[in-house]
């Protein structure tokens, strides 16, 4: 489970592309209201990427700041949501590719919700994977509290 793997993908219109190693076999779904706004989604699913491992193949993404410590990434043509990295600088390493940006999004087998305390009243989980509050996970509560969250 937490071996990398070759991964590959892009957006709708195929000028953004990407390869790098990922774990899609440990993706997350993630209800805070950061990734709902901007997914247009209840939740979503994302694969983590091995720092150092991702190379944009064809045109890179442009980025939007969403959080004192995230941006995300997306096709400046199609729109496409493609990625999530820190926007101190160190950016890829520590970074997400959206599952539906993926060239085989079946392969992917999320193992947990995160951020749980933000799920819509409405969205129903009906599956047995962990469900993590922000505060059970140790490297994005660092995050919140060095952007002054917390």
């Amino acid at each position: 489970m937490d071996e990398s793997e070759a991964v590959t993908g892009g957006c709708f219109c195929g000028r953004v592309r990407y390869e790098a190693r990922g774990f899609p076999r440990r993706a997350s779904y993630c209800h805070c209201s950061f990734c709902r706004r901007t997914s247009g989604a209840p939740a979503e699913v994302a694969v983590e990427l091995e720092a150092g491992t991702l190379r944009w193949t064809a045109d890179e993404p442009r980025y939007f700041r969403t959080s004192p410590f995230g941006e995300r990434g997306f096709c400046g043509d199609c729109g496409s949501r493609l990625i999530w990295r820190l926007a101190d600088g160190s950016g890829e390493d520590y970074a997400n590719v959206s599952v539906g940006s993926l060239d085989r999004p079946e392969d992917v087998r999320p193992a947990f919700h995160q951020c749980v305390e933000s799920r819509l009243p409405w969205y129903r989980i009906d599956d047995d994977l962990p469900r993590l509050t922000t505060e059970e996970l140790p490297q994005l509560m660092a995050l919140r509290r060095a952007a002054g969250f917390d």
